[in-house]
């Protein structure tokens, strides 16, 4: 039995873009402090990059959602999407001890994207399916796949830097938040 919530064209979409680009962020968990750590060596450096990528959800949490209110949830969507691609891509300019700043500057700018994206998303739900079995289903599902996606993310994001580099992480990532955006684009609900 098809679930209600996957029924309907536009959460089918919204849900595989949060899945899509929960999975572009949660493999950059392990892999951006590993990078860190083979490019400098310095224990230091790589929990201020641990710091660094947790500061969004301490500073912006609190008022996410209040963006999210506020602003069309599926523009902001979109926006973070690009946002968290540009960002992170900035990682690919660190590859010496003195310009792993710029590592710091692209997980805070991720790091906000996502952020910012996540009570969008949650925000736009009802939205899409409306109450009742619909949106019981469409929140199950997306606690699921939430979950599944913060389980898988950073093995796969630690064994892609192992085997091909931070390049292929980020490339990754930033492919991942592309295609999100593509995804929540292709929806007709503006609120």
């Amino acid at each position: 039995m098809v679930p209600p919530a996957l029924r309907v064209r536009d959460f089918r979409l919204l849900w595989a873009a949060r899945g899509v680009a929960g999975l572009g962020t949660s493999m950059l968990v392990v892999a951006i402090p590993a990078h860190v750590h083979a490019v400098t060596g310095s224990v230091l450096a790589t929990g201020v990059t641990l710091a660094f990528e947790y500061l969004p959800s301490l500073l912006l949490g609190p008022f996410a959602g209040v963006m999210a209110d506020r602003w069309d949830r599926r523009r902001l969507m979109i926006a973070t999407d690009l946002g968290h691609a540009l960002a992170i891509s900035v990682t690919l300019l660190a590859v010496t001890p003195e310009t792993i700043w710029l590592v710091y500057v692209a997980v805070l700018g991720q790091g906000s994207a996502a952020v910012v994206f996540r009570p969008a998303a949650q925000a736009h739900t009802p939205s899409v399916v409306g109450t009742g079995p619909a949106l019981t289903s469409a929140n199950s599902l997306s606690a699921v796949t939430t979950g599944v996606v913060g389980l898988v993310g950073p093995p796969v994001g630690g064994l892609l830097f192992a085997f091909a580099g931070i390049g292929a992480v980020i490339v990754a990532s930033a492919t991942a938040g592309l295609l999100s955006a593509a995804t929540i684009a292709l929806s007709l609900i503006p609120i």
